[in-house]
């Protein structure tokens, strides 16, 4: 993931005023859970993701434009130049009653503050579990091209034992998000041992 220290972003004398401010791939607006809580607006035909269905092998590399469907940027991985006129950008709208109206805090202040002024990237990069869902966007998920899975809603992979997840892989027929991560901290936690880390995490 080292390219992305390469993206070609505004540079922080631009203060957050130019419209390459951040980069970060898309939120998936899709709400499979269909979870009562979520904006009404939160359904597949806004989503960007779901733009990219016809053309999969794009998706591997290339975001969908920045206001593609509702233009929200996702939280979970994002690239930028470090700017104190940015930082005051976000500060001062913090500062507004907007805020109190915001269903997911950080990315809405994001697309409220940023609105079409950022980079987007392939989804690879901040891979939303849900995505390889089955009617989410299977259509364009790779488990081979991920640099970055994000693990967001509950269970966790490490919320869960093994045999949960086990159970989830065998009649799925396929490899279960959550064995990548076991498989990378079992790793971990062995490569820790062997130079007498234990600490138990």
């Amino acid at each position: 993931m080292d390219e992305l220290m390469d993206i070609e972003l505004d540079s922080p004398d631009m203060a957050g005023t130019g419209n390459r401010v951040f980069a970060a791939s898309h939120a998936c607006v899709c709400n499979p859970l269909k979870k009562s809580h979520y904006p009404k607006d939160w359904i597949p035909s806004n989503c960007a993701f779901t733009s990219q269905h016809p053309t999969p092998e794009i998706a591997q590399t290339v975001g969908a434009s920045s206001t593609t469907g509702l233009g929200i940027p996702n939280g979970g991985l994002q690239v930028l130049n470090p700017s104190l006129e940015t930082f005051n950008k976000i500060v001062s709208q913090l500062a507004t009653s907007a805020t109190s109206s915001y269903d997911f805090a950080d990315q809405s202040l994001l697309q409220d503050v940023f609105y079409g002024r950022w980079v987007t990237l392939p989804y690879v990069y901040n891979a939303l579990k849900p995505m390889r869902w089955e009617g989410v966007h299977d259509a364009i998920w790779r488990d081979d091209n991920l640099k970055n899975v994000h693990y967001i809603l509950s269970p966790k992979p490490w919320e869960e034992t093994e045999d949960v997840w086990k159970a989830r892989e065998e009649a799925s027929q396929s490899p279960d998000p959550s064995r990548w991560w076991w498989d990378i901290t079992k790793e971990r936690l062995k490569e820790e041992k062997s130079r007498g880390v234990d600490d138990g995490f």
